[in-house]
């Protein structure tokens, strides 16, 4: 399936960026598979070694539970009955497995470009998360590095610097995005992901604090709309 097919379905053209992502197969997590799984395969087992080294877009960096949606699932996606989608229009690219979508949402545009959201599946909220999808990964990029649950790593890495693995896995996804970023976000993530010093608490692993981390955002990803919460049910 080509990228003219979701504009087609969905009566949208994707930015730049998502394009040149698409055509290099960087939002393929499927590492080019097309087949169901046969009997004791999984996505863990047969097709995340083949990624892992040079991972597709946000694979560790998205968090526990994102997930980018395939084609198939995007031009299939099945809106919810409640959803007001006469008034407000969405095109899905990413999941959470707890129930959220990410979407580009039409109705809110910079530069030429639509806003990205998430909408909350188990309540009538949606929230303005970046004005652009490049703002968008480099938000998800900086929220990888502040405040990661242990027990959320504890169910991912073994042994004793479980944090230390996940930072190769970071840094991973860092080499392989860094291309398509601007200079000035790729300089920033990866003095980030480079850091020596680990703030760790009780339950977490950070290597930025909080008010480092709000001033990025406030810094290079402010608009009138950031975070802003609007309802998106009939």
């Amino acid at each position: 399936m080509n990228i003219a097919e979701l504009e087609s379905k969905y009566h949208y053209q994707f930015p730049p960026l998502y394009r040149r992502l698409w055509e290099d197969g960087m939002l393929d997590w499927m590492g080019g598979r097309t087949t169901p799984f046969e009997e004791g395969e999984n996505w863990a087992k047969s097709i995340y070694p083949l990624i892992k080294e040079n991972p597709p877009l946000l694979l560790h960096t998205g968090g526990f539970d994102f997930e980018l949606l395939t084609a198939e699932k995007i031009v299939n996606f099945k809106f919810d009955e409640f959803w007001d989608i006469e008034k407000h229009t969405f095109i899905p690219f990413a999941r959470l497995e707890e129930g959220a979508t990410f979407a580009f949402y039409t109705n809110l545009e910079y530069d030429g470009q639509s806003v990205i959201v998430c909408i909350w599946n188990d309540m009538n909220e949606t929230e303005v998360l970046a004005k652009n999808f490049e703002d968008f990964i480099f938000r998800k990029m900086l929220e990888a590095v502040y405040d990661v649950d242990k027990e959320e790593l504890s169910g991912d890495y073994t042994g004793e610097d479980i944090f230390g693995q996940y930072r190769e896995d970071i840094r991973n996804d860092l080499k392989t995005i860094k291309p398509y970023l601007n200079a000035t976000y790729g300089a920033i993530l990866e003095e980030l992901y480079h850091r020596d010093e680990v703030i760790e608490s009780l339950i977490s692993f950070s290597l930025l604090s909080r008010d480092e981390l709000q001033s990025l955002v406030d810094t290079h990803l402010s608009f009138p709309e950031l975070d802003a919460v609007f309802e998106h049910e009939i």
